[in-house]
């Protein structure tokens, strides 16, 4: 049995009941359990009276049973009422053990609020024009030189054909076809950041008009999540935490102030184009996610291929190709096809 009670806009708190008997039951199975392996003088290994021990563990074994049965009345909860959770559920109220009634206790879920999409035309960037200077093309030349070893020492035509040669730049003979390439691939490397800037502030400026705000409770869990992914990967390298930190010059506050704004700017991309999706009617067709598949099986051929065939997994596919589609109509409705 349970309540809800909406707090707000993305809290919602869930009075539950667990009954006394279902309660009592698990408790004696769990008291049974701890109790089996017990050793007290003058009794054998196994055959101490439950009686004689309870006293002592009777609060660690009533909070135990309620960790264990908690949860699959939250979950129960959750389903029924079709709650998508965005951070783990928050106990705001624990039960009383020692009564003979049944328990109950609070807990508050944190869910999404509802956003409205903005006007997308108010969406400005302005644009810039791309130029390549003379000392940019001179300070990449001079790059490439230190960072190469050649036969000839000397800038010149002899140095472009052998340089132009080991980076493998076709139909390079002298010099100035050199700084004339080297010119061209300035120009696509700076158009290429600059669009990765439009793109950026079109979503930045998208996600204000929206008025996306997101619970705080989720971007603290979100962060927290990629604190421990830090972690686990700093374990498999062999590396200790406080070392990396202190070679890096960095201070664990730097790193979770980071870890936060991180969460925070990638939930509130997320929800945007989730709304975006939503508005645009925008849908992942089937033979778009078997390609997707086709994409991952190849990058990572190594994979357990029992994991393309998981529902769950199939289902975070479908949400990371609706969102990338997402992504593409949003920049090509405000930025232009070209983008």
């Amino acid at each position: 049995m349970y309540t809800r009670e909406d707090v707000n806009e993305n809290t919602i708190v869930l009075t539950m009941t667990i009954p006394r008997e279902a309660f009592d039951k698990s408790y004696k199975a769990i008291l049974k359990d701890q109790t089996k392996d017990s050793k007290v003088k003058g009794f054998r290994k196994g055959k101490v009276p439950s009686e004689l021990l309870e006293p002592s563990m009777k609060p660690m074994l009533q909070f135990k049973t309620f960790e264990k049965l908690a949860p699959m009345y939250i979950n129960t909860a959750i389903q029924k009422e079709k709650i998508e959770l965005i951070a783990p559920p928050k106990y705001s109220k624990l039960p009383k053990f020692d009564t003979k009634d049944d328990l109950e206790f609070k807990v508050e879920v944190t869910i999404m609020p509802e956003f409205k999409l903005g006007n997308m035309k108010k969406v400005k960037i302005e644009k810039k024009e791309v130029s390549i200077e003379k000392k940019d093309v001179d300070q990449a030349i001079q790059e490439i030189k230190t960072n190469n070893k050649t036969k000839v020492k000397k800038i010149g035509d002899s140095w472009a054909k052998e340089i132009a040669k080991k980076l493998k730049l076709k139909d390079i003979t002298n010099l100035e076809e050199l700084k004339k390439e080297i010119k061209n691939i300035l120009t696509k490397q700076k158009e290429q950041m600059l669009r990765h800037t439009y793109q950026e502030n079109a979503l930045k400026q998208a996600i204000n008009l929206s008025d996306i705000k997101i619970p705080q409770p989720a971007i603290e869990f979100e962060a927290k999540e990629r604190e421990k992914a830090f972690e686990q990967e700093m374990q498999q390298r062999g590396i200790k935490v406080n070392d990396f930190v202190k070679q890096s010059n960095l201070k664990m506050e730097q790193m979770r102030e980071a870890w936060l704004k991180d969460a925070k700017d990638a939930l509130e991309s997320d929800a945007f184009l989730t709304l975006y999706a939503n508005k645009r009617n925008i849908k992942v067709e089937k033979e778009e996610i078997d390609k997707k598949i086709e994409i991952i099986k190849k990058s990572r051929p190594n994979v357990d291929q029992s994991i393309f065939s998981n529902d769950q997994w199939l289902e975070y596919i479908k949400k990371v190709e609706r969102k990338e589609k997402a992504f593409k109509e949003f920049i090509k409705e405000t930025l232009g096809k070209e983008f």
